[in-house]
């Protein structure tokens, strides 16, 4: 899918971004500003930031199930990623990924953590 198409991003180089980001220790909060910077490209009009945070949220959240990632990690970014969506056009997206997911499997709580069953 297309994430960007002022910068030709897929869902897949952000996924990709995101192998690499998340493997480097300390690594940075992956905004979208981190994940273009490391895929070497620029936003230009800013229109795909709220889907490239949900996007960026939802992939760590597979790459963490897949155990690629460490989901320790990948709960702490989520989290403060929430953080600096709240209030914003990306919250709702997030909110609305966290709604649609797979039956049976726990939502994320505002800290990014698993929600108690």
């Amino acid at each position: 899918m297309i994430v960007c198409s002022c910068a030709v991003i897929t869902d897949l180089d952000i996924e990709q971004a995101l192998l690499e980001i998340l493997d480097k220790p300390d690594a940075p909060l992956p905004t979208p500003g981190v994940v273009y910077g490391h895929l070497e490209k620029k936003m230009v009009c800013c229109g795909c930031a709220s889907l490239a945070v949900e996007t960026i949220y939802s992939k760590m959240e597979k790459l963490a199930e897949a155990g690629v990632v460490c989901p320790y990690a990948c709960a702490c970014a989520q989290g403060r990623l929430l953080k600096c969506a709240d209030g914003t056009h990306a919250m709702r997206l997030i909110e609305n990924a966290l709604v649609n997911r797979t039956p049976g499997r726990p939502a994320a709580s505002a800290g990014g953590a698993p929600a108690p069953a």
